[in-house]
């Protein structure tokens, strides 16, 4: 494992892996791996934002986003949204259990 700066950069990663996880499941191949890594960060981004996180380690990733068809980021801000929504829920639902 890759030593991290701190626990705000490997639970920002964590989140992010998990986002594929839920996202990419079932895909098998290389094509479309950079978009799929950008959604990955803007979740990991919107779920790091919610939670207080340092998400400045993101801006790389996000930065993809410029030369994407508007249409097309449209429709994967839909999959990030619904994404960082469940995942916050998680984490809301796990917090209220501890309290």
């Amino acid at each position: 494992m890759r030593d991290r700066e701190n626990d705000a950069d490997l639970s920002r990663t964590l989140i992010h892996e998990y986002a594929h996880a839920l996202l990419h499941f079932d895909v098998d191949d290389n094509t479309e791996r950079a978009k799929r890594e950008v959604e990955a960060e803007a979740v990991a981004y919107v779920v790091g934002r919610y939670c207080g996180l340092d998400t400045s380690g993101s801006a790389f990733y996000l930065a993809a986003w410029e030369s994407d068809d508007p249409e097309v980021v449209r429709e994967r801000l839909g999959r990030i949204s619904w994404t960082a929504e469940e995942l916050i829920d998680v984490l809301e639902d796990r917090l209220s259990q501890r309290y």
